[in-house]
């Protein structure tokens, strides 16, 4: 089992992830760690209900050549067993502007926001 590093890229299992699994088609997604536990999914397609902004492939080579978008409407708890790779680190400048789009989130409860937000801070 891995130790999850805050803004550290994993492959995650999703396989019952009850919620998420009647929506993927792999048995694996791709998150970021924004602390508590929690991680935000990268997906292949920009979704405006997500409050997603676009990972650019050529800042990380695990996207090979092709752009992402990384949600930031709800971080999903996992469990560190659920983690089968690390992949790459996210920027400080997406990082930054995750943060921000964590700020504003209206989803996302105020205990839960202001932990994951001091734990990115922390990583500058």
């Amino acid at each position: 089992m891995m130790t999850p590093e805050v803004r550290g890229i994993y492959i995650v299992d999703v396989r019952d992830d009850a919620e998420l699994g009647k929506y993927r088609e792999t048995k694996h997604g791709v998150c970021v760690s924004v602390g508590e536990g929690r991680y935000m999914l990268i997906n292949t397609h920009r979704r405006e209900e997500y409050k997603d902004f676009m990972l650019k492939a050529s800042d990380y080579t695990f996207l090979k050549g092709v752009d992402r978008f990384l949600s930031c409407r709800n971080p999903r708890p996992y469990k560190p067993e659920r983690l089968i790779k690390k992949v790459g680190v996210l920027s400080e400048t997406d990082t930054r502007v995750a943060i921000q789009k964590i700020i504003s989130s209206r989803f996302i409860e105020k205990t839960l926001k202001a932990k994951i937000l001091d734990e990115l801070s922390k990583t500058f």
